[in-house]
């Protein structure tokens, strides 16, 4: 029986695990800089992290089932978006059109990044794995 690939379950779960490096980097400089305004340090640190949690989620998801990368990662970008676009929609009133735009390229470039990531990395075991005849 093939793989069907990620169901709605796995993409939901990549959605959320995509957000929880900016939820937790947020949550600290709250914490840290309670009345201090956003730097650009700070901000260019918050697009890092965004990235990071794409990556993450995108090399996860497909881990799971290990096919159709730039597919399963495009997917698990858009689901980031959807879940970090939710929360920023209930926490901040004013969230902007741009901001929605640059979070789902961050997330969906970042996702597919971590797929590929998989993809390498899987190719490059198999590799090892034939070169010291351990493979099948």
């Amino acid at each position: 029986m093939p793989d069907k690939g990620p169901g709605f379950e796995e993409y939901l779960a990549g959605g959320f695990l995509g957000n929880a490096p900016i939820l937790f980097f947020t949550y600290a400089v709250k914490c840290l800089l309670p009345e201090e305004a956003p730097s650009l340090a700070l901000e260019v640190t918050s697009v890092f992290m965004v990235a990071f949690g794409g990556i993450i989620s995108g090399y996860l998801v497909v881990r799971r089932i290990d096919h159709d990368h730039l597919r399963i990662g495009l997917k698990t970008g858009l689901s980031s978006f959807l879940v970090n676009f939710t929360f920023s929609s209930i926490i901040f009133e004013g969230t902007t059109i741009l901001y929605g735009l640059c979070i789902l390229l961050i997330f969906c470039f970042a996702s597919v990044m971590g797929a590929c990531l998989r993809r390498i990395i899987a190719g490059r075991s198999r590799a090892l794995q034939i070169s010291t005849g351990n493979g099948r």
